[in-house]
């Protein structure tokens, strides 16, 4: 009987580790919706969802929100033009996040219909330990602190590629073995030609440089071209820009 159940445990672990980015994508475009909850946080009613093909199941996260307003005035205080909160962006950010190898860190989303309108349709993160505010409210450090900070810098690229106003701490989620998936970007994507915090660009791994620097406008047009204006889109391919030139001065101020 032990020796049944180690083998079903091992069965369980593996299934649940089998699922290509495909695998992922066409899941969360086609399983029916076995049932819908509250995700429990967040300021839009965002839902989770358990989802099944008839063989697997697995938990997505629905966002429907889509709002455009003229100007927006925040509870902090904040002014915004052309605001923006939808859920077509975080199915960008995952495209995106495609063609830059960081699907390991932005997780699967698909644009789908619900309840007679698209929403975003997003891969569910198994494993989660606890969130940024939480790791930071409790003063925990990963063992391996060169590991996190290298995933701190490519977040931090990220966000200034995308001009995201709304990098919470809520918005990181770190998975048991101290991995963040970065997910919620419907407040991103501006169409603003400049970085939004520009001293945050400071390092870049040389692979998500090379892919940075592969970005071509044509690319983003085909791949998100249903999700993003010319002016959002122009607005990223400028960020890319000033990001690569930052990036390569400060190689060259240390001599690298």
């Amino acid at each position: 009987m032990r020796v049944l159940l180690i083998v079903l445990l091992a069965t369980s672990a593996t299934a649940a580790d089998s699922w290509s980015l495909t695998d992922k994508e066409q899941f969360l475009l086609t399983a029916q919706i076995e049932s819908v909850a509250p995700a429990g946080k967040g300021l839009t009613g965002t839902k989770k969802a358990m989802l099944s093909d008839g063989h697997r199941e697995h938990a997505a996260h629905i966002q429907t929100i889509d709002i455009y307003q003229p100007e927006f005035r925040g509870m902090d205080g904040s002014f915004e033009r052309d605001f923006k909160d939808s859920w077509k962006f975080n199915v960008a950010a995952y495209r995106l996040a495609k063609l830059l190898h960081l699907t390991t860190m932005v997780p699967a989303a698909v644009a789908r219909e619900y309840e007679g309108r698209l929403a975003a349709f997003s891969w569910w993160i198994d494993d989660v330990m606890m969130d940024e505010r939480e790791r930071t409210r409790q003063n925990l450090v990963p063992a391996d602190i060169e590991g996190w900070n290298r995933q701190l810098a490519v977040i931090r690229i990220f966000d200034q590629l995308i001009f995201n106003v709304d990098r919470s701490q809520e918005n990181l989620l770190i998975t048991k073995d101290w991995h963040i998936w970065m997910i919620d970007h419907t407040r991103a994507f501006r169409k603003w030609p400049m970085l939004r915090r520009p001293d945050a660009v400071r390092e870049c791994n040389p692979e998500l440089l090379r892919w940075l620097k592969a970005l071509r406008r044509e690319d983003l047009a085909s791949t998100m071209g249903d999700l993003l204006t010319d002016e959002e889109i122009d607005g990223l391919m400028r960020r890319r820009d000033l990001i690569v030139g930052r990036v390569e001065a400060v190689g060259a101020a240390a001599g690298g």
